[in-house]
C-alpha cells in the first residue's frame, strides 16, 4: 500500500535522537503544536478585547497568562498522545509534583480567582471609604489598590493595610460612598430637669437654618432613653455625601452652642456619696483599732 511519504518521495520514518519517528506522525505532531500556539495567541487577544479592559490591570495579566499557556499545555499533551510514546511513568511523577505545587499554590489561586470575582460584583472601587468586617479585624479605611491577589487600604491614620483578595470577598464590605447622601448621627444630653420638649425644638431649628442638611429625608430629633441624671437625645440629619466629615464636626459643636444660649444644660455624670459617722467618739476611735 503506497503512502503519502512514498508518493511523494520521502521517507516512511525519520531518526530523532536515536528513534525511528514516522514522518506523517511528526508532521501531525508540529501541525498540532503550531495550532495550539495560534489558539492561544488568538484567545489571549479576544480576553484583551472583550474582557480585559475591563479588569485590573495585574487580574488581566494574571488571566491572559493563564489562559495562554493553559491551550498551551494542551496542545504539547495532544502532541504527546499522537506521538504514541509511553507517557505512565511521566504521568506518575507529574501527579506526585502536581499534588505538591497543588497544596503550595492553592491559596495564589483562590487569591486570583477572589480578585475577579471583587472586580465583577464591584462593591468597592478605588477611592472608596468602605468599613470592612470579617475573620480579620474589622477596618475602616479608603481603598487604594487591588490586585490580582491582594487589596491594599489607607487607614483613617495615614497606615497601610493589605488583605488577602479571599478575605476580602469572604468579608462584609460597607461601603460609605454608595449613596448621594449620609446620615449624621450623634447624641445629645440635656439635664433631667430640663425642658426636653423646648431642647428638640431648638435643634430642630438650628438644623433647619443649616444650608447642607437635606430637607428630605427630613432630620429626625427624639429622646431616646434616660440616665441616672440626664436625658439622651438622638439626632439624625441627613447631608451630602462629600460634606459627611465636616458636617457631623460644624453639627455637634454648633448645637451645644444653641443649647447653652437658650440656657439647656448638659450635665456631667454625677454620684451621690454617703458617709456614716458614729456619736459615740469612744466607739469611733475602738472602730480604727486592730484587734489582737
Amino acid at each position: 500500500m503506497l503512502t503519502a511519504s512514498a508518493i511523494l518521495g520521502l521517507p516512511d520514518t525519520i531518526n530523532v535522537l536515536g528513534t525511528e519517528v514516522e514522518l506523517f506522525r511528526l508532521i501531525l505532531i508540529i501541525v498540532t503544536v503550531a495550532v495550539g500556539v495560534g489558539v492561544a495567541f488568538f484567545v489571549r487577544a479576544l480576553i484583551a478585547k472583550y474582557i480585559g479592559n475591563k479588569l485590573p490591570p495585574d487580574t488581566r495579566k494574571g488571566v491572559s497568562r493563564m489562559v495562554y499557556y493553559g491551550i498551551i499545555a494542551i496542545a504539547l499533551l495532544s502532541a504527546l498522545g499522537i506521538s504514541r510514546v509511553d507517557l505512565s511513568g511521566i504521568f506518575l511523577a507529574g501527579g506526585i509534583a502536581g499534588i505538591v505545587i497543588g497544596f503550595a499554590t492553592q491559596s495564589l489561586f483562590s487569591n486570583l480567582i477572589s480578585g475577579i470575582f471583587l472586580y465583577f460584583d464591584k462593591p468597592m472601587k478605588i477611592g472608596d471609604p468602605v468599613f470592612v468586617t470579617g475573620k480579620l479585624p474589622d477596618i475602616a479605611a479608603v481603598v487604594i489598590e487591588v490586585t490580582a491577589l491582594s487589596t491594599r487600604f489607607r487607614m483613617f491614620d495615614g497606615t497601610y493595610v493589605r488583605l488577602p483578595n479571599t478575605e476580602v470577598f469572604a468579608s462584609e464590605i460597607r461601603n460609605f460612598s454608595g449613596a448621594v447622601a449620609r446620615r449624621v448621627e450623634f447624641q445629645i444630653r440635656v439635664g433631667l430637669r430640663e425642658d426636653t420638649g423646648k431642647a428638640i425644638e431648638i435643634i430642630k431649628k438650628s438644623l433647619d437654618e443649616t444650608p447642607l442638611v437635606l430637607v428630605e429625608p427630613a432630620p429626625d430629633v427624639y429622646v431616646d432613653s434616660i440616665g441616672e441624671s440626664w436625658v439622651n437625645i438622638n439626632v439624625w440629619s441627613w447631608v451630602p455625601y462629600a460634606h459627611w466629615f465636616p458636617m457631623r464636626k460644624q453639627l455637634v459643636e454648633q448645637i451645644k452652642t444653641e443649647l447653652e444660649k437658650n440656657g439647656i444644660t448638659m450635665p456631667l455624670p454625677q454620684k451621690t456619696v454617703y458617709m456614716h459617722t458614729d456619736k459615740d467618739p469612744e466607739t469611733s476611735r475602738n472602730a480604727g483599732q486592730r484587734k489582737p
